[in-house]
């Protein structure tokens, strides 16, 4: 029940998130490498927008985990959202996202708080 609220938290935070990343002119790739690493031990769950533009969840087992999806073109924007719990106070994830070959942004390192539960909504990136 725990893993549902919580997964239920991050779709919101995707689904409402309106902060715009900026578009670099020379990178019109349509796709992202999502790449998450750490130490965090708990259960935790990538909420992300699908190659045709739903969304799905999917729960990471390991470390590192990377997942690169190419966007159709009537896809308009993407982002991705964590949710972990289980986990011990202190235990980290970094999520980077790559556009192309290029970094989007800056790396966004996650930490468990004192219930070793996290949540985190990465940048939406507009195609």
């Amino acid at each position: 029940m725990k893993n549902i609220i919580l997964l239920c938290i991050a779709l919101s935070c995707v689904l409402l998130s309106c902060k715009k990343e900026e578009n670099n002119s020379n990178n019109s790739s349509r796709t992202l490498t999502y790449e998450i690493s750490g130490n965090f031990t708990g259960t935790f769950f990538a909420a992300y927008t699908t190659a045709t533009g739903g969304t799905t969840n999917e729960q990471i087992t390991s470390l590192p985990w990377r997942k690169e999806i190419t966007y159709t073109s009537n896809v308009t924007s993407a982002a991705i959202a964590l949710v972990g719990n289980g986990g011990v106070a202190g235990q980290k994830v970094t999520l980077t996202v790559k556009r192309g070959n290029q970094l989007v942004g800056t790396p966004i390192d996650v930490t468990a708080n004192s219930s070793g539960a996290f949540s985190e909504t990465a940048p939406v990136v507009v195609f």
